[in-house]
């Protein structure tokens, strides 16, 4: 066992990227077999719940050569359904033996207890196990707790989504930290669409010229790929690229910097991208770091 915890991470990662990519070259068998030695020896529960979650699809996609992103999260989102069945009960036990009453407190032991329920109850949620976290949401006495199980019901169709969405809201509304986590969360959500990012830019705590409110609405859309890779997307980002720019063009160029690796995408998505950055650079007004960053993406490789 490699004792230094960042090589152990590390070591997991690229188990869970063969896993994830290729199958095939995996003996499912003695990886599962090596998870269920983890929790059974394992007393670093921070550390634990890092090495059982899959590397992001941002990450996966650094590691394949052209991006199809809807393969990359049906793979991912297939081995997270596979390691949610296999270990549900030892999930559900984890769960359970973490999720205990005490007093609030910020030592490690605490903070990764509450990482570990957290995490086998993301797994537990992707099953349908919407009750357990709705408990949760109800009886937790700490944000971290509260938010993960809003993260959880946020993901999927479930009949406490809606309720949650509005409790959160009025509950937090008065502290603006909470709010662009609120905001982000619904935009990070798998089922959120281009519509709903739309309304949510009509509520009445977003603005434009709020850039750390922008940042969490349309920067956590940008990171949400099966729902950002697709033409409605692109073109929302142009659209906010585009206002942006009159008002806050260093916002606005590190938007723009998300169409930068537009060829390494298949067609499907590369030559949507390409549209949108011939249709922002076509502007007849446009300040120079906008102009700078699109002129170099769509000139390399020419």
């Amino acid at each position: 066992m490699i004792a230094d915890p960042f090589n152990r991470w590390d070591n997991a990662q690229s188990l869970w990227l063969e896993y994830i990519l290729n199958p095939e070259h995996v003996e499912e068998k003695e990886l599962f077999s090596m998870i269920k030695n983890l929790f059974d020896k394992d007393s670093d529960f921070a550390l634990l719940s890092e090495m059982i979650s899959l590397p992001a699809e941002q990450i996966i996609h650094q590691h394949v050569g052209q991006i199809d992103v809807q393969e990359v999260s049906h793979k991912r989102k297939k081995s997270s359904l596979s390691i949610a069945n296999n270990f549900k009960s030892l999930f559900l036990e984890t769960y359970k033996k973490l999720n205990y009453i005490k007093v609030f407190d910020l030592s490690s032991k605490s903070v990764g207890e509450r990482a570990l329920k957290n995490k086998c109850l993301s797994y537990l949620s992707q099953l349908g196990e919407y009750d357990l976290a709705y408990a949760q949401y109800n009886n937790a006495d700490c944000m971290t707790d509260q938010f993960s199980a809003f993260q959880c019901l946020l993901d999927s169709s479930n009949p406490y989504r809606d309720e949650v969405i509005s409790r959160f809201y009025k509950q937090h509304k008065s502290d603006v930290q909470v709010m662009d986590k609120w905001f982000s969360a619904q935009c990070a959500s798998s089922i959120i669409s281009v519509a709903d990012i739309r309304k949510l830019m009509k509520h009445e705590l977003f603005s434009m010229t709020n850039p750390n409110r922008v940042r969490s609405v349309i920067g956590s859309f940008s990171r949400n790929s099966i729902q950002f890779h697709c033409k409605d997307g692109y073109q929302l980002l142009t659209e906010i690229i585009i206002k942006l720019d009159g008002m806050n063009p260093q916002i606005a160029a590190r938007f723009v910097g998300i169409f930068n690796h537009w060829r390494r995408f298949t067609n499907k998505y590369s030559a949507l991208q390409k549209n949108e950055l011939n249709s922002i650079i076509s502007q007849k007004k446009l300040s120079d770091d906008v102009y700078e960053i699109v002129h170099t993406s769509l000139k390399e490789g020419n």
